[in-house]
């Protein structure tokens, strides 16, 4: 990175106090005095697992609050969320600019903050202005995305399954002195820069005999293959072997079609990995890249980005390499016996839906009682939810508006909370706080119908055919807008028009269920604006 882009980005590593880790030394010649190669480390950060989708973030500071920020190697910068700006009552602007993603396109605003810190570096300017991504398709759990930018201006050591990453600088080192420290042994990939903005580095692997462009991504959960490289490997995702997953989701409003698929072989340098199953992900933007490694292999590989050598240094921990939820992980039970909420929660989601592991819904509802004890805010609108829905409207409240207040950017637990103050008959109470819930939001794609239709802005007839608009999701987005509205009629205890709209849901949506909001998907990269 050149001085110029250090300038560029609010936060240098080289600001933090360095320490020193001694290689081999490189050869000299007899009448040169000897120096050794020294690796200087220059930052080491504990990483934790947050959020529902568990990612792997940082804590840090957002003008002296703290902030919980998602490490996102796919990120082309470092950027804020809506729920940061909302908590903080930030003042955005349109900067005229889209990144794309995974579920499309997503306009970028930017806000102007005092002051910033990643970990334990802090930006030595006073004022910073930062991008915000104005949509996703799920609720963010974290305030801040921490790009490719910052976590590769240095060399940068990723270790998930010791949950650390450290930053380093070589001195006197060429870029054949193996700069791998670790025990374990390890395989380097040459790469070269892109012309992407990002400097995420790209190499060739080998699946199934044929070359494709790879590199990896941090804040992507399982790793996958774009439609693209499958389609250029044969992959039909029609063919019987092939098996329709949940869609993804991430930057963009819309969600992405999502594949599991047979692969023979993967060969990264001298790694080879054989008969294992990858994820296809129909991107609803342009993604570069046609192999994205996620968090699934980043927990069983140790990875050095050398960016100083241009190398990729892996070295394999052991373990099931690319499991894509297939079972309770023991990481997840860790993580939830060791008092991490967001693992509580993601727990309870597991064993109350039994993806992975065998439905126990007693001991889900133990596991989202203590998430949300905890503070957890899925879990306290799932909780609230739950306490509404049994009439139990003063246990109910005070969570949801808790989460709320966590979670600001959330679309449908102001349905929620709105349902909730209207059984309990503070109607006029409702209404402020969902009028301003979406004058705070600025969003005006799904579900905005369904508030203005609770608003009365909207009519009946008006909401379903905005649920239609949309092609590809126009039955799922119909079933929820009648569910949403079943709920509304029923806040109101109009009992006939609610029975009409669960005779609607059961003929033409399956079993009934109450109405909620998408499950969080994991994040997927961002492409450059």
């Amino acid at each position: 990175m050149n001085q110029t882009d250090m300038k560029k980005y609010p936060l240098a590593l080289c600001a933090v106090v360095a320490s020193t880790l001694l290689l081999n030394p490189m050869a000299r010649a007899a009448d040169t005095p000897a120096q050794k190669c020294t690796y200087v480390e220059v930052a080491d950060m504990p990483l934790k697992y947050a959020g529902p989708s568990l990612v792997p973030a940082v804590d840090g500071m957002i003008d002296g609050a703290p902030a919980v920020m998602l490490v996102d190697t796919g990120a082309f910068d470092t950027s804020l969320t809506m729920n940061a700006v909302l908590k903080r009552d930030l003042v955005m602007h349109m900067t005229g600019r889209y990144v794309d993603g995974i579920g499309g396109s997503s306009r970028l605003y930017a806000a102007r903050i005092g002051d910033f810190a990643i970990g334990p570096v802090k930006s030595q300017r006073k004022r910073i202005d930062l991008y915000v991504i104005g949509e996703t398709s799920f609720t963010p759990a974290y305030d801040a995305i921490v790009g490719a930018p910052f976590l590769l201006q240095a060399d940068l050591e990723f270790d998930l399954r010791a949950k650390r990453m450290k930053f380093f600088r070589p001195q006197n080192c060429d870029r054949d002195t193996p700069l791998n420290y670790w025990k374990e042994d390890a395989v380097s990939v040459p790469f070269e820069f892109t012309r992407s903005t990002s400097p995420n580095p790209h190499f060739t692997v080998l699946v199934n005999g044929k070359e494709l462009d790879a590199f990896i991504d941090t804040g992507a959960s399982s790793s996958f293959l774009t439609l693209r490289g499958a389609k250029r490997l044969g992959i039909d995702v029609k063919s019987t072997d092939v098996t329709r997953l949940a869609d993804s989701g991430g930057i963009g409003s819309d969600r992405a079609a999502n594949w599991s698929a047979p692969v023979q072989s993967v060969q990264i340098g001298g790694e080879l990995i054989k008969d294992v199953r990858l994820g296809v992900v129909d991107a609803q933007s342009e993604v570069q890249g046609e192999l994205l490694l996620g968090q699934d292999f980043l927990r069983t590989h140790r990875v050095l980005f050398a960016m100083s050598q241009r190398k990729v240094y892996l070295a394999y921990l052991g373990g099931e390499i690319f499991k894509r939820g297939a079972g309770l992980e023991p990481w997840i039970v860790q993580e939830a016996d060791g008092g991490n909420a967001d693992a509580q929660y993601a727990l309870a989601t597991m064993l109350n839906t039994g993806r992975g592991t065998p439905r126990d819904p007693k001991q889900a509802q133990s596991w989202l009682e203590k998430a949300a004890a905890a503070g957890q805010p899925n879990a306290n609108l799932v909780l609230g939810r739950q306490q509404m829905q049994a009439g139990k409207l003063d246990e109910a409240i005070p969570k949801l508006r808790a989460a709320l207040d966590q979670l600001p950017a959330e679309h449908f637990g102001t349905l929620w909370l709105y349902n909730a103050r209207v059984r309990k008959g503070d109607a006029a109470l409702a209404k402020t706080e969902l009028e301003a819930s979406i004058k705070r939001q600025r969003n005006d794609n799904w579900p905005e119908p369904i508030t203005e239709f609770y608003l009365g802005k909207l009519d009946a007839s008006g909401l379903l055919k905005s649920a239609a608009d949309d092609k590809q999701a126009a039955r799922a987005r119909t079933c929820m807008a009648n569910a949403y509205m079943r709920e509304w009629h029923a806040a109101r205890d109009e009992k006939a028009q609610a029975d009409a709209l669960l005779a609607t849901l059961r003929a033409e949506c399956g079993p009934a269920r109450p109405a909620a909001a998408p499950a969080a998907p994991a994040p997927a990269p961002a492409a450059a604006p």
